[in-house]
């Protein structure tokens, strides 16, 4: 009886002892889960490099970069697409055509002709001359020069040739090779002057076949009803500058020049970039039957700067201008 007794004793403290176990067991289990929750949470996040770096290699993505802004496109003057001038129908119409020529001509149409110059050529490109060497200007204080006759001078300082230096400068400062013939073709004799410049021309071009534009550089003479020397000027940007007239030749007077309206063309176009940038620098074109020597080279130009009561500093002001819109129609052409 008492060994049954002490039987169930036994077994009520060994099953106490079990609970007792089970229920410390439970409790550790849980506070280890709370522990290592707490500490899961409050830990610092884990570096997105330091994840992929324990990334199998067939599941790392390749890394995305952040595409740059696109840059944005420069506006692109209306005279221009790309890199190429282009001329409007506005172009043509502000564009007046005077002159003894009564050929019928299209300023539209051959504003839009191709031009048929190369100026991508290893050599000079531009041969400046002067028909009329010793015309010069309205003497002005500090500007004085001796004459030889009214408006005319043998010193180049004081004449069409300094005009036509200015140009020359100004063109290869823009990177243009130019030629600048200084040579007197109308003194002694003032009879003759374009046949003795057409053999200068002859013999440049003969040594230079990359040149493809001759400019003869003139000045206009005139006189108003009370005896004063005609001036053409237009005020820009505050200063007092000589017109231009450009003057293209034709065949209508009977010598050859098949292609003079590609000379006309190029006029055309140079006027028409001269006006954009400088409104009332250019007179009316002026379209003659004589052919003052164009026929030599398809970009060929008589110009005239400016008229004998000009004076000489108004003049170097319009070279100035010339070089710069006659650079921008080549560059742009």
């Amino acid at each position: 009886m008492q060994s049954d007794k002490l039987r169930v004793r036994r077994r009520a403290a060994s099953m106490l002892t079990m609970a007792l176990a089970l229920r410390l067991m439970m409790a550790l289990g849980v506070e280890e889960w709370t522990a290592r929750t707490l500490e899961a949470w409050l830990a610092p996040p884990v570096p997105a490099a330091a994840v992929a770096a324990t990334a199998p290699e067939e599941t790392q993505e390749p890394e995305q970069k952040t595409p740059e802004p696109a840059q944005q496109e420069l506006s692109v003057p209306p005279s221009l697409e790309g890199d190429k001038l282009v001329f409007t129908e506005a172009d043509a119409a502000a564009i007046t055509i005077g002159g003894a020529c009564t050929y019928d001509v299209d300023p539209w149409e051959l504003l839009q002709r191709e031009s048929v110059l190369d100026f991508d050529q290893d050599g000079p490109t531009v041969l400046i001359v002067h028909t009329h060497t010793s015309e010069a200007y309205t003497m002005e204080a500090g500007w004085e020069y001796d004459e030889n006759e009214t408006a005319r001078t043998q010193d180049t300082e004081y004449s069409v040739v300094r005009v036509g230096r200015v140009l020359a400068e100004g063109l290869e400062a823009r990177g243009i090779s130019v030629l600048h013939d200084t040579s007197f073709n109308d003194y002694p004799s003032y009879n003759g002057a374009y046949n003795s410049t057409l053999k200068k021309i002859e013999q440049w071009v003969e040594e230079y076949p990359t040149i493809q534009m001759v400019i003869d550089i003139h000045r206009d003479a005139g006189a108003n009803a009370d005896g004063t020397p005609v001036r053409h000027a237009v005020t820009l940007d505050g200063q007092e500058t000589a017109q231009l007239m450009l003057v293209v030749g034709t065949d209508q007077g009977g010598l050859s020049h098949p292609n003079w309206q590609d000379n006309l063309s190029w006029a055309l176009k140079l006027q028409a970039v001269l006006e954009r940038r400088w409104p009332g620098l250019c007179r009316n074109l002026d379209l003659r039957t004589e052919r003052f020597n164009q026929h030599m080279t398809p970009g060929s130009l008589l110009i005239e700067v400016g008229s004998s009561g000009n004076t000489l500093k108004e003049a170097l002001a319009a070279a100035e201008l010339l070089a710069d819109g006659l650079a921008d129609l080549i560059e742009g052409t």
